[in-house]
């Protein structure tokens, strides 16, 4: 069998291409349908049987190539959706080019120690979490792990991310002229701005690792007019799912709250898409890291821990899974969503490192695949952190 990096040189002008192809045909979220086909053909010419719509989603799709024999089901997570108005600045042409590359040059260890390999795209995670629908779906239900990377501005290991919840309250009252007949009025807005009391108040008897943060997004037409509708929108995160649905009840409670104080009424509604809190596997992202640093890479490449969220969550709670970070940048002060961020993607630079970040997710499948010991360790830690959420 030839060596990971020797698999890898040989397919890097045809994942240098779709790299490239999707960077400059930016499409946002459930219209990325030229990203998909270009997934698909090149797939499809290295064996892979690809099915489109996967769980209904018309950009969503799925490829496997099955050795003849059984094993594990190694699995790569692809992005491929653009940012409004700025592109590829979060980097997601490099992660489907990254999946696809991961994804073939794992066929000869399938094929050496059985199992099977695939890579499901997944669409919009810039704004509704494709992969939240792909897991209610049991997408993920059948692999064995599910391993993808983003591009950043350094190295580094698989870390947490925060539970979310968007919640929405709409307040409804009565309008009047605020000057001639207030008594006539019923203040929507101070229930909104009540709301924000409350949860203010609320702070104090939550954990640290909660974070609550809201804008009151309609708070009425003019200053002369009481407000009879209002709304306020609010992230509601958590670093686990299940202490999250008891945060949310609390901040549900503080506009119910409000709306009685107010006599106002008030109809709360999810604006956006949930995520579950990310759950990564440590013992797959301690052998990555361990792949990156015989590659070569060397400073700190810890795990990334963050409050923030993603649409991995969902996956994380399906089968072991990590989302690790590459650097594309060479530099701190370009980021994500920023400008300069997208050109960072097609640079030299930049996709020599999604190939070294490649190695180490190949290297880390087939250590799922020949190692039954290590999948085993795997699902332990899954199964502990599963009775823990």
């Amino acid at each position: 069998m030839k060596t990971v990096q020797q698999r890898i040189e040989e397919l890097k002008p045809e994942i240098d291409r779709l790299v490239k192809e999707i960077y400059e045909n930016p499409e946002p979220g459930h219209q990325e349908f030229k990203a998909v086909e270009l997934q698909k053909g090149l797939l499809e010419k290295y064996g892979f049987t690809v099915e489109k719509n996967t769980a209904g989603l018309p950009t969503a799709f799925t490829a496997v190539y099955k050795s003849a024999k059984e094993g594990p089901v190694i699995g790569y997570l692809s992005e491929y959706d653009a940012l409004k108005g700025m592109g590829h600045a979060c980097g997601h042409n490099m992660i489907a080019g990254l999946a696809c590359c991961c994804a073939i040059a794992m066929r000869d260890a399938a094929d050496q120690y059985g199992g099977e390999v695939a890579v499901i795209g997944a669409p919009a995670e810039e704004t509704d979490g494709g992969k939240v629908e792909l897991a209610e779906a049991g997408v993920y239900d059948r692999l064995s792990v599910a391993l993808m990377a983003h591009p950043w501005y350094r190295f580094a290991g698989s870390g947490n991310m925060y539970a979310l919840k968007p919640l929405q309250f709409e307040f409804f009252g009565k309008e009047s002229h605020a000057a001639a007949e207030p008594e006539k009025g019923i203040n929507a807005l101070d229930g909104a701005m009540q709301t924000f009391v409350a949860i203010n108040a609320l702070r104090e008897h939550l954990r640290d690792s909660v974070r609550i943060h809201g804008i009151i997004k309609d708070g009425g037409k003019a200053a002369n007019i009481v407000p009879g509708y209002a709304c306020a929108q609010f992230y509601v995160r958590a670093a686990t799912s299940g202490y999250l649905k008891e945060v949310v009840e609390k901040v549900r409670h503080c506009a119910i709250g409000a709306a009685e104080c107010t006599g106002t009424t008030v109809k709360i509604s999810d604006y956006e898409t949930s995520y579950d809190n990310m759950m990564s596997n440590d013992t797959l992202s301690d052998r990555m890291i361990l792949h990156l640093k015989e590659l070569g890479i060397s400073g700190d490449i810890r795990p990334e821990h963050t409050k923030g969220s993603s649409d991995i969550g969902a996956v994380s709670h399906r089968c072991p899974a990590i989302h690790g970070w590459f650097d594309i940048t060479g530099d701190e002060s370009i980021g994500t969503h920023m400008d300069g961020f997208a050109r960072c993607t097609i640079s030299e630079y930049g996709l020599n490192n999604m190939y070294l970040q490649a190695a180490a997710l190949i290297m880390t499948g087939e250590d799922v695949l020949r190692d039954p010991d290590f999948l085993k360790t795997i699902y332990q830690e899954f199964e502990k952190k599963k009775e823990e959420v």
